[in-house]
């Protein structure tokens, strides 16, 4: 069963995105909360299940102009023993919502335009996946930035959702455990993690349509140029798909990330 839960940004009242505060003056529980363009519904997270606080968590985030429904189909899909989330991101856009903003008639996204939303990701993981003391006995054994315990967190990003999973990794390579990018992009720059990111090189598996016309041979180009150095790189390239959340995507995805969780099964 998917369940509803309280808006995951209301937990990030405090963030400030690009320079518009997600203040108090938004009050929890009002059906829009809003600060400049950024709103935050309190209605914005799809659970696969109840969160139990320890189990593996997946967390999956949509493209431009999407909604949390859209990676839903997702969720049946991943293995019972963990516990999976789609978000939906704070910028209302179109029909749907967006992670980050770009300048007018700019194509690519700068890593400063990424960076914020990163960040507020990775402060609402902190949240959800804290890092416990060294004896804890409850938690399979991963590290989280501070090198302490904390049970494991993957995320799954399509397109510009894609985007931001890469950047958590650049802003805190300890972050999450595993990235599944979807038809995914990078913001263009340099980011303080990516020296570290060498060193961590945590596993990613990357996925694109040879038939996208959305990504561009540049935004590929970055990716594959990025990514395998600063990663464990899987990679799988589909001659016949575009950008479109394709049901080959979604059922690789939760294959990968079947295989991940069971390396923490506690069987």
């Amino acid at each position: 069963m998917i369940r509803r839960y309280a808006s995951w940004f209301t937990a990030l009242r405090g963030l400030r995105w690009f320079g518009d505060a997600v203040s108090g003056r938004c009050r929890p529980g009002a059906p829009v909360c809003q600060a400049g363009r950024m709103r935050s519904t309190t209605d914005s997270a799809l659970w696969s299940r109840a969160d139990d606080g320890t189990s593996p968590l997946v967390v999956l985030l949509h493209g431009q102009h999407g909604t949390e429904e859209d990676l839903a189909p997702l969720l049946p899909l991943l293995p019972a023993g963990v516990v999976a989330v789609s978000l939906r991101a704070p910028f209302a856009e179109g029909d749907g919502f967006s992670w980050f903003e770009t300048a007018d008639g700019v194509r690519e996204a700068a890593a400063e335009h990424v960076a914020p939303a990163a960040d507020a990701l990775r402060a609402w993981i902190d949240e959800v996946a804290p890092t416990a003391e060294p004896d804890a006995d409850d938690l399979p054994d991963t590290t989280g930035p501070s090198g302490r315990a904390r049970r494991p967190v993957a995320v799954v990003g399509y397109s510009q959702g894609g985007a931001v999973a890469i950047h958590v990794l650049r802003r805190a390579p300890r972050a999450v455990d595993t990235a599944v990018i979807l038809a995914g992009f990078l913001g263009v720059g340099d980011e303080p993690g990516d020296d570290e990111l060498l060193d961590v090189r945590p596993p990613v598996y990357w996925m694109r349509g040879l038939r996208d016309e959305s990504i561009t041979l540049m935004d590929v180009q970055r990716v594959a140029y990025f990514l395998p150095p600063h990663s464990t790189l899987t990679t799988a390239e589909h001659p016949l798909l575009g950008h479109e959340l394709s049901e080959v995507f979604l059922a690789a995805a939760a294959r990968y990330l079947g295989a991940w969780a069971a390396g923490f099964s506690r069987d």
